[in-house]
């Protein structure tokens, strides 16, 4: 392992998801157990009564976790409120989800049996909102994250392997492009972080990595991490990585040989003087 990749926590995540910086420390989802991890030097579990797919924080300062069916709102990440129900299609439920700089959330939802063309994107903007279908005829989407002038939404397609970039019209979405389909880079793309310069690293589920992709969608590296499945990454720093991993499907042998998986890691990253 690089030096400049380091275990922050071993938390043991089934699937450890959307690490989100949180009053100095960092806040994800294992929702496969039904718990939030929260690590500021020490590891605290959370309980939640339903599994929260993913988390995001609105400009005001509110988190927000996107539960099957409806998004949940807390001022600090352990006592939740739940907003009203969104209508689904048969078999589906909330994945990921991205809150724009004007407090709009957009949220993806997939089929539970991960059937093609039966994903969607929503759009909520209060607690008391119904989350609205914007989107449909996605397979899984993933990695949801709004550009820094707010014009664009960029989303992973995890079972079509592509990056995709949304203009957003209003409270609407115009057609996508295609930003890059990951062409040589091992695994499925998963959860993904925007740095300032405009380039995106995205978690690759069974590829052990970090992929580097350019804003034109040209594959510019990779880090390795010692767990296979990485699932989502966010920036703590702009020179510093956070990255869940997960544990889920992985044989005693591949437990045996990457133990760290299912941890919290960081990557401290070469930044040009």
């Amino acid at each position: 392992m690089a030096e400049r990749i380091r275990l922050l926590c071993d938390a043991k995540a089934m699937i450890g998801e959307s690490p989100l910086p949180v009053d100095g420390g960092l806040l994800w989802t294992d929702p496969v157990q039904s718990r939030l991890l929260r690590f500021d030097g020490t590891l605290e579990t959370i309980a939640t009564e339903t599994p929260i797919w993913s988390l995001a924080r609105q400009s005001g300062g509110v988190i927000v976790g996107a539960s099957d069916d409806r998004l949940n709102y807390s001022n600090d990440g352990r006592d939740w409120r739940a907003g009203p129900r969104a209508d689904f299609a048969a078999g589906c439920r909330f994945n990921d989800m991205a809150a724009g700089p004007d407090g709009a959330l957009w949220i993806g939802a997939m089929h539970r049996g991960t059937l093609a063309t039966r994903g969607a994107l929503y759009r909520a903007v209060g607690p008391d909102e119904e989350p609205r279908l914007i989107a449909a005829g996605l397979g899984v989407p993933n990695g949801m994250k709004i550009s820094g002038d707010g014009r664009t939404l960029f989303v992973i397609d995890t079972l079509m392997r592509t990056l995709l970039a949304y203009p957003i019209q209003g409270t609407g979405l115009g057609e996508p492009s295609i930003v890059t389909d990951f062409m040589g880079v091992p695994g499925k793309p998963d959860g993904m972080a925007i740095g300032a310069d405009g380039s995106f690293r995205v978690a690759m589920w069974g590829g052990g990595c970090i992929a580097h992709v350019g804003a034109d969608g040209a594959i510019l590296g990779q880090d390795e991490v010692p767990a296979p499945h990485v699932s989502s990454v966010c920036f703590a720093t702009p020179s510093k990585l956070v990255v869940s991993t997960s544990r889920m499907r992985l044989s005693p042998a591949v437990l045996a040989a990457y133990p760290a998986s299912g941890g919290l890691f960081a990557i401290d990253l070469e930044v040009a003087a």
